[in-house]
């Protein structure tokens, strides 16, 4: 996890002042996060401790009483780009979709009840329609949104879409083109794209198997936090072990391969990087598909032949899988319809 220069200076001076308040191992762990701050990156293993010294600091009021307003803004940054704000960003979301189905509608009621201290509901009535949301100190959530006759457990599902293909072979371009249409329909959608994901929280990962895999563990973990949040996740990674795609299966539950498939002389052929001229050069080494093997699925929800049709084709059948799985809610095209 990156920081700049004014989130490192206030991370380090509160972990090096904690620290001297605690004993080990836990001591030793807080001075190590100090350090790494210093450097402006903070490694994969001591985000969970950035993560709960950021929470103990806004909580506490530490943040805006030593640092003030701006010391709160840049604490409050630093928690948003850990796992636990990640999944705040997702139950607010939540929140703000399961309020937008109040638009437009008279409200008959609001009443805010405590169920113990530093736990309240708020609910709302409008139309016919009630909600109820969950207030604690540590977030908000859609407990329950229900209509006259109905009750739905949740807004909307999340899910996670799942490609996975040769370099090269279109996964960020059709992700992207998905993610516009999901959005155009008021869907929650992130895309965690591997060209990305290796700058923050893969950051000093190499390409050996065992770092791939790594890899693919920290990505799954942070699709899962925004998939129980209702968020339709993109995921645009090569991935290329099955051993690592059915870990992370397992791990989101809702979940769907997309084998994105294309030849690989046509992608040596297409180049647009020029990653594939390089590695055959020797420039790359561990390139896969080339010296690294890639283990194409054997069952996936989904073949793309992107030899075959245009990224806008490939869009629409991930869009009419989706709603076929009941992720739906999007406005399916006939493949090819824009073509």
């Amino acid at each position: 996890m990156i920081l700049d220069q004014d989130e490192a200076q206030v991370v380090a001076e509160e972990a090096r002042t904690l620290a001297r308040a605690l004993s080990e191992p836990r001591r030793s762990r807080m001075l190590r996060l100090a350090e790494a701050a210093e450097g402006g990156q903070v490694p994969f293993e001591l985000v969970e401790v950035l993560e709960g010294l950021a929470v103990l600091v806004l909580q506490t009021g530490r943040a805006r009483a030593i640092y003030r307003a701006e010391g709160e803004r840049l604490w409050t940054q630093v928690l948003l780009r850990t796992p636990r704000g990640i999944e705040l960003c997702g139950q607010l979301e939540a929140v703000n979709r399961a309020l937008r189905a109040l638009t437009g509608r008279q409200l008959d009621g609001v009443r805010v009840e405590m169920r113990t201290l530093g736990h309240f509901t708020v609910n709302l009535q409008a139309d016919g329609i009630g909600l109820t949301l969950a207030v604690r100190a540590d977030g908000v959530q859609v407990e329950s949104l229900t209509a006259e006759g109905t009750r739905k457990a949740s807004p909307r599902r999340g899910v996670c879409v799942w490609f996975t293909g040769l370099p090269g072979s279109g996964k960020t371009t059709i992700a992207q083109r998905v993610a516009e249409r999901l959005r155009a329909e008021g869907r929650a959608v992130e895309i965690l794209d591997g060209d990305v994901v290796r700058q923050h929280i893969s950051r000093g990962l190499g390409f050996s198997r065992e770092d791939r895999m790594e890899n693919i563990r920290r990505v799954a973990y942070v699709a899962d936090l925004l998939v129980r949040n209702g968020v339709i996740v993109l995921v645009a990674l090569v991935s290329p072990y099955r051993e690592a795609r059915r870990e992370a299966r397992e791990r989101i539950g809702a979940f769907l391969e997309v084998y994105v498939r294309c030849p690989l002389e046509i992608l040596v052929q297409r180049d647009p990087k020029g990653l594939y001229a390089r590695a055959l050069r020797g420039e790359i080494p561990n390139f896969t598909g080339l010296d690294d093997p890639y283990e194409p699925p054997e069952t996936p929800d989904l073949v793309l032949e992107t030899d075959r049709e245009p990224p806008e084709a490939s869009a629409g059948k991930v869009l009419e899988l989706l709603h076929k799985r009941g992720y739906g809610g999007v406005t399916v095209e006939p493949a090819g319809a824009r073509a």
